[in-house]
Order: structure tokens, then sequence, then C-alpha cells
């Protein structure tokens, strides 16, 4: 774990993470610091890609927490940025990849499945360009149609952390696009045409 610190405005910031995350807290720095100087103080929250942060006053300075995805998001905060840092990493190493601008998603987004479908290994997912505020778009389902069933289930896009790990990296891709996953590889990425961009970059 590591602590960066860094004097915006003549307030001191500060971030806690796993080392191998320096680059995404160094950027999240950066971000913080484009930001009026005097809306930084005690409780401003900012939204970045999956996360809302939070500078938090301590002592001679002000620490970034953001929702602990281990416990409850909505109601429990840490100062340890690794799982938010590492999902920026991800997400961001996938559009860098294939070129691709992403489209928003935050932890508290909804995404919709069929039921059971979470514990198969060949699925797919696709993201709707019409949704609400609230749903992510999302929708994951069987790659093998004949064992689709029509009962639903939803879930936080947090929720996916514990539930199935390698699915987060693609829940940045655009709305239209669709990703095919067989266990944790990433098949293949489907833009608005169907055509497989993931194979361009391979």
């Amino acid at each position: 774990m590591i602590s960066i610190e860094r004097n915006i405005g003549g307030k001191l910031l500060k971030i806690n993470a796993e080392e191998y995350l320096k680059e995404q807290a160094e950027a999240l720095l950066e971000i913080i610091g484009s930001i009026e100087s005097n809306k930084l103080k005690d409780k401003f929250k900012v939204q970045v890609g999956w996360s809302i942060f939070t500078i938090v006053e301590d002592g001679g300075g002000f620490n970034i927490v953001a929702p602990d995805y281990s416990r409850n998001p909505f109601s429990e905060s840490t100062d340890d940025l690794t799982i938010s840092l590492w999902i920026q990493l991800e997400q961001g190493t996938l559009l860098n990849k294939l070129k691709l601008e992403g489209e928003i998603i935050s932890f508290e987004d909804k995404i919709v499945c069929t039921k059971g479908v979470l514990s198969l290994d060949n699925i797919y997912l696709e993201r709707s360009k019409e949704h609400e505020k609230g749903d992510s778009g999302w929708y994951i389902g069987p790659v093998d149609e004949s064992i689709a069933t029509d009962e639903l289930e939803a879930y936080y896009a947090y929720q996916l952390l514990k539930i199935r790990p390698s699915i987060i990296k693609m829940l940045a891709l655009p709305n239209g696009y669709m990703a095919v996953l067989d266990k944790d590889e990433l098949k293949a990425v489907l833009d608005e045409n169907d055509m497989d961009v993931l194979k361009w970059t391979s």
C-alpha cells in the first residue's frame, strides 16, 4: 500500500492504494486538481467513472475516500482506493485496446440478467441504447439460447465484483455493443454493425 499526497490550491490531498495503481491514483489527483479550489472542502463529492469519491477532512489535510464495495457501498466508505482504481484500470485498458470511447457506468446502476446466467461459462452481455437513469442498459444472457429462461434477475453493478469479477472490465463499453465471454475469457466484442472489434486488436 502506498500513500500519494499532493498540494492542490493550498490543500493537502491524500490517496491510499496498492502501488501498482500509482498511475491511476495520480490521474485521479489531476482530475480533482482541475476542480475549483473553493469547492474542495470536507464532504465534497465527485464522480469519476464507476466511483463517487468524497473528500474528507483529516487533521492537516484531506483523505479521498470511495464507497466500500466489500461491504455496503451505499452507506460505507473506505480510504483504500485499490478496488475503485483497479476498476478504472481494467475498464480503461480494454477501451484503449479497442480504441473506443467508453460509456459511463456507476457502481449503483442496475444490470438485468437471465436468472442463473452468471454461473454459466458461455454468456453474452448486450448494452441497449435506450435505458433510464439508474439502469446501465446491460443485459446478460446465455450464448446457448436453448437454456434461456423468461425469468430475470437484477443486480447492482458492484455486486458483480463478488459474483463474477471478470465482467467488470466490459461494463464501460458503449451503448449498442455486445461482449461474449467464455468462463473468464473475453471472446468477442461486437459493435453496432456486429463487427468483432476485438479481432482487429489481437
